[in-house]
């Protein structure tokens, strides 16, 4: 497959993906609203709109890692075998940093471009939450990969 195809799909991935945070922080402050309320009903609601946006969420994270895969013509390995080290996670950050800002990426330097300098405010939530970056309100999901179940750590 083409980089430039897998590139684009991993920008407007991303893009989505980006988008779905700040539903995951509108729906929590509605939860919390509503739980102050004392509105169970709504709660409920809300609730199972942050289920299903998380849900999708990830599968958008899933899809980004997969095609990140694809660009370094790397086989991903099953889900019980996969490991993520530190490392390898700040490269997948950097080279989807740099897909989304448009830096040009090439199949031998996928994995170890670094990440142009950039003013905060010009960067997306889901990146400013990656760097940990908090002058903006951050959203409210934490996500974490546990183990070979894939469970989700989000808290917020």
């Amino acid at each position: 497959m083409d980089m430039n195809e897998i590139a684009e799909r991993i920008r407007l991935t991303a893009r989505n993906t980006d988008s779905l945070i700040v539903k995951l922080d509108t729906l929590t402050n509605r939860i919390n609203t509503a739980r102050d309320n004392e509105n169970a009903e709504l709660v409920e609601y809300y609730e199972g709109q942050f289920a299903e946006a998380s849900v999708e969420f990830m599968d958008g994270v899933e899809t980004i890692l997969d095609n990140w895969y694809a660009l370094n013509g790397v086989e991903r390995p099953p889900a019980d075998q996969e490991i993520i080290e530190s490392d390898l996670l700040d490269e997948i950050h950097k080279t989807v940093v740099n897909i989304v800002q448009s830096a040009p990426v090439s199949p031998n330097t996928a994995a170890v471009t670094t990440q142009p300098a950039v003013e905060k405010e010009a960067l997306p939530p889901a990146v400013m939450i990656a760097e940990g970056i908090s002058e903006r309100k951050p959203a409210a999901a934490r996500l974490s990969r546990k183990g070979p179940d894939n469970k989700v750590d989000i808290t917020g």
